[in-house]
């Protein structure tokens, strides 16, 4: 299960390529795009605060003065709070609360969570969903259009404890032996916050990527465990790119698989692919991959071969074969071709180890990394807890009938084939996997003009000044919906969705929390008011 590591070890290798220069100014030679229906179009007046009160003054975070953002990032709190009813505790976790202006999103609020294990929810805030964006390569912050707070109210938390700005007694989270001990962990300061926020009853969504598809599920099955709607209301999960099974099923099975059908991307050359094939012949893995995505399935799968017989483990032979080839391959987007060696500013600028960002966001004096001690995983090598999809994973889909698993197709780290075997081999509502094949077309809505821009901006002196709302658009991957599972691809998106296709992201999000019937809607983006028009596909 430990392969989450790779995010903090692998970090080096490569980063992630920009998608935009953060200057706002439309070159005089391009045409100004219009806004996207979900931005707020009165975000530059003051509203009056609904949770800022005596108990949350002291969290109350100066949205102008967030050092090296030139622009105010609005209404938010930041601090510590308990995991227990001891206020005084040593262990705490930090949190990063966003109230929406939408006004769909006042009887919700949608909790992310990153992975690694050990990795800051700061790292999707900062680069994948948050209100502001400064993403690799880019000179300076810039705001974000596909703000998930333009739908919801969100909060970013740093958990398990000991995870970036979450202090720890002693510095260690001795306490947490399983996965069990983290949902109580956070099931302890859910409710320190809920109270805090005077937020009882709400609806809770729990959303996050990568290691997060273990947290998520164990957290989601706590809360709802407690039979108590005034703390723990959750309405469903979203888990993107997730680790959910062992290694053998998610990475090492595809692996190959993968690589044949992206061949000409990876470039390797022909005795490594003949030796790479042979051995995954001989492993048995292209016979597991076959009977795996078999739909509806034929009956329980076995085990997925062993990666750590000798020869088995091909992966890592074809990671090491792809670095040879291009010294920037990046296996959450491993795409070679479009890759640039960017350094990522969470990294090389240590933003958030810097005294000034720490002060002005409330997070204790920290010696901050933004992926940390890779054992806040599996925290104890005694550790019996299962992947989710073999724990609480299926539980969690019948008890909300509300549970999406989004996958990005240039993931070379989790591989999406890989996802859909653990989904074929899960049982929930009656039935193993899914009975068809998943096959309904993803679709995002279009940006009017947004093509003709970024024609004219292509040919531009560098640096340039992109259009603001690149995010994808169209028909995107493929989708499907079962007994309260939905599984959806994006074709163009790596690790990371809401990084690389934003619009996807939020696209997965409306549907989380019901603004749009289906994947398949042929509409706009919600407004500010929730409504959306177009078309539906089939509804959940």
């Amino acid at each position: 299960m430990h392969f989450a590591h790779l995010t903090a070890a692998l970090a080096g290798i490569s980063a992630v390529a920009a998608l935009q220069n953060p200057h706002s100014k439309v070159p005089k030679k391009a045409k100004r795009v219009p806004s996207v229906q979900h931005e707020n179009k009165h975000a530059h007046h003051k509203r009056q605060s609904n949770y800022l009160t005596s108990k949350t003054t002291k969290f109350a975070v100066n949205g102008s003065a967030i050092p090296e953002v030139d622009f105010d990032i609005g209404e938010s709190y930041a601090g510590t709070l308990s995991i227990d009813s001891n206020s005084s505790s040593a262990d705490a976790l930090w949190f990063w609360f966003f109230p929406s202006e939408n006004p769909a999103a006042c009887e919700e609020i949608v909790i992310w969570l990153n992975g690694g294990p050990g990795c800051s929810s700061l790292d999707g805030l900062l680069q994948e969903n948050g209100p502001f964006l400064w993403q690799s390569g880019t000179y300076s912050p810039i705001k974000n259009p596909y703000s998930w707070v333009n739908l919801t109210n969100m909060i970013w938390v740093d958990q398990p404890v000991g995870t970036g700005f979450s202090p720890a007694k002693n510095g260690t989270p001795q306490s947490i032996k399983n996965e069990h001990d983290v949902a109580v962990d956070f099931a302890g300061f859910w409710k320190n916050f809920m109270q805090t926020f005077d937020l009882e009853g709400k609806k809770v969504y729990i959303t996050g990527e990568s290691y997060a598809g273990q947290y998520i599920p164990y957290i989601a099955e706590y809360f709802l465990d407690q039979n108590n709607t005034d703390y723990y209301n959750v309405s469903g999960i979203q888990i993107n790119d997730p680790s959910i099974n062992n290694d053998d099923t998610l990475i090492e099975a595809p692996s190959v698989w993968h690589l044949n059908e992206y061949a000409n991307v990876f470039s390797l050359n022909a005795s490594t692919m003949a030796d790479v094939n042979e051995r995954a012949e001989k492993c048995g893995y292209f016979a597991f991959m076959e009977n795996a995505l078999t739909f509806p399935p034929t009956g329980k799968l076995p085990n997925a071969p062993n990666s750590s017989e000798p020869g088995c483990d091909v992966w890592t032979d074809i990671i090491n074969a792809a670095i040879y080839v291009n010294p920037c391959f990046n296996l959450y987007r491993r795409i070679l071709y479009l890759e640039k060696c960017l350094l990522d500013v969470l990294t090389a600028n240590d933003y958030f180890n810097r005294s000034d960002v720490q002060k002005a966001i409330n997070a204790p004096p920290t010696d901050y990394t933004i992926c940390g001690d890779d054992s806040l995983g599996l925290l104890d090598p005694g550790d019996a807890s299962p992947p989710s999809a073999l724990g609480p994973l299926p539980g969690v889909i019948e008890r909300t009938n509300n549970v999406i698993i989004g996958h990005g197709w240039l993931d070379y780290l989790l591989l999406a084939n890989g996802t859909l075997a653990t989904i074929q081999n899960m049982t929930w509502n009656g039935l193993q996997g899914f009975q068809e094949r998943p096959s309904d077309d993803f679709f995002v809505p279009y940006h009017p003009g947004m093509a003709e821009v970024l024609y004219e901006i292509s040919y531009q002196p560098i640096p340039a000044t992109p259009a603001e709302n690149v995010a994808g658009a169209g028909l995107l991957g493929t989708t499907h919906t079962e007994r309260g599972l939905t599984f959806v691809t994006v074709n163009l998106a790596g690790h990371e969705i809401p990084q690389y296709v934003p619009g996807a992201s939020y696209r997965q999000l409306e549907f989380l929390l019901g603004r749009i019937p289906s994947l398949t809607t042929t509409g706009d983006f919600t407004t500010q008011s929730g409504n959306f028009t177009g078309t539906t596909g089939p509804s959940r």
